[in-house]
């Protein structure tokens, strides 16, 4: 199962101090149960953070993680904003989302989740808006084996 990370969740994943619920998705990653998709625009974003750019480099290689093609990623955003479909200011999301077939992204934006669930048919949605220091039954269970939450 693969998953995109929003860039205002990054530091959760791979901060210094990252939440604890962001150490069960980054375990989750690690540990080849799932996969994360980044391109164009996210993986701009998410590489601003070090610890992200040494993780990516050792999960390609160990395939853990996609990199698609930044210049279709871009493409698609355009047509994503010319269709004017995006509450949220995210609709590189919503194109990697649509490139990769990824259904599971990890955000605490309310505008982009309201996004992706909209025009992600099947979009599934993992937060710590309520809870960062817990990780709670529903993070548990969303990147379990049971949710058909990825094409790629």
């Amino acid at each position: 199962m693969c998953a995109i990370v929003d860039a205002n969740v990054r530091d959760e994943v791979f901060g210094e101090a990252a939440s604890p619920a962001g150490k069960f998705f980054l375990d989750w990653l690690t540990t080849g149960r799932g996969k994360l998709v980044v391109g164009g625009k996210v993986r701009e974003e998410l590489a601003a953070n070090q610890n992200f750019k040494l993780w990516l480099s050792q999960a390609v290689q160990a395939g853990r993680a996609r990199i698609l093609d930044d210049g279709k990623v871009d493409s698609v955003t355009s047509d994503v904003l010319a269709e004017n479909v995006c509450q949220s200011n995210d609709p590189h999301v919503i194109a990697l989302a649509r490139i990769s077939g990824v259904h599971l992204l990890y955000t605490n934006d309310g505008l982009l989740q309201r996004d992706f669930k909209t025009i992600i048919h099947g979009g599934v949605i993992y937060t710590t808006r309520r809870s960062k220091e817990t990780v709670t039954r529903t993070h548990k269970s969303l990147p379990g084996p049971h949710r058909h939450i990825c094409d790629c």
